[in-house]
């Protein structure tokens, strides 16, 4: 290998040693394991807690308590700016809740065998924390509002599956993933059984496979977002971007939730939206506060830009 050649690989370590340091904080040892915090409206930061006993005696929830859990991406953390956004919005739009936020960033591999154990370890613990809170803080699981992300919305159907105190109140699946490689049970995604309502909103091809919920919506094809198409790198790049705006059209929805926004059609495909073959009599809107009794699969055309909703028919 020449000078030139050895100048070139030497550099180009450097700049990805740069990049990743950059991008990353810390690097996942897996020694630590899952991470819980609480988030409240009078509290100014988040506070981490343990799942016990001890842990969990003073966090300010009871009988009556609404509880949102948040469960981050593949890759991801809890300190990602879309989570800070989003508990902001929920304590905002229900100032008595408690946002628990789940952080398994040191879990993270890029082996995927261990990263599927590390996903049932993951849900286990995260199950059992909602046990424990049902013991100890006498939660009612109708009051508990899962929000989970690409892999966390998976994970979240896990949770909800091996909880044993009952049934979580409701799930809602942000273009959840379907697991990677065969999974030795069908509990290992998040489907209809995993909570007394299951929500989902898809929008890219990652979410595009994962079976169906309760209400299923689809941001406009559920593959592609408008204004993601004007990205000029390969397919990947334009799946990240739609990926991600089911996350943006959450917070949106919370951030405006008595407007009920993302009003969407009810029918039997994109397809038939677009020439229209659906008279949309029955429509429902994506958010906090939707129709819980009205189920079945939903269409809603976005903006490219924020804000993304839109009426139906323009």
């Amino acid at each position: 290998m020449d000078v030139r050649r050895v100048a070139l690989v030497s550099a180009l370590f450097a700049l990805l040693a740069v990049i990743a340091v950059k991008l990353y904080p810390y690097y996942p040892s897996g020694r630590v394991g899952v991470v819980f915090y609480s988030c409240t409206k009078e509290s100014q930061n988040r506070e981490e807690f343990k799942a016990t006993i001890e842990g969990v005696a003073s966090l300010k929830i009871g009988p009556s308590t609404p509880v949102t859990v948040i469960v981050h991406g593949y890759t991801e953390s809890s300190f990602r700016s879309w989570i800070i956004d989003l508990t902001n919005a929920l304590l905002t739009i229900e100032p008595s809740s408690v946002v628990i936020l789940v952080d398994y960033w040191d879990l993270t591999t890029l082996s995927r065998p261990y990263m599927a154990e590390n996903v049932r370890l993951i849900a286990n613990q995260t199950a059992a924390l909602l046990d424990l809170l049902t013991q100890e803080k006498e939660l009612r699981l109708s009051k508990v509002h899962l929000i989970g992300f690409s892999l966390g919305g998976r994970i979240s159907g896990i949770i909800g599956d091996r909880v044993k105190a009952g049934k979580i109140g409701r799930i809602t699946g942000l273009d959840a993933s379907y697991p990677w490689a065969k999974s030795p049970s069908s509990a290992e995604f998040l489907d209809a059984s995993d909570a007394e309502l299951v929500v989902n909103m898809r929008t890219s091809p990652v979410g595009s496979q994962s079976p169906p919920g309760h209400i299923d919506f689809y941001g406009n094809d559920g593959l592609l977002q408008p204004g993601c198409d004007k990205w000029y790198f390969p397919n990947a790049i334009k799946n990240t971007c739609s990926h991600y705006r089911s996350v943006f059209m959450l917070i949106e929805a919370v951030q405006n939730a008595h407007k009920r926004l993302f009003p969407s059609c009810s029918c039997e495909s994109w397809e038939k939206i677009q020439t229209k073959l659906c008279d949309c009599q029955v429509i429902n809107h994506f958010g906090l506060y939707l129709d819980e009794n009205t189920h079945g699969t939903f269409y809603c055309a976005t903006n490219a830009e924020s804000p993304y909703s839109r009426p139906l028919g323009v």
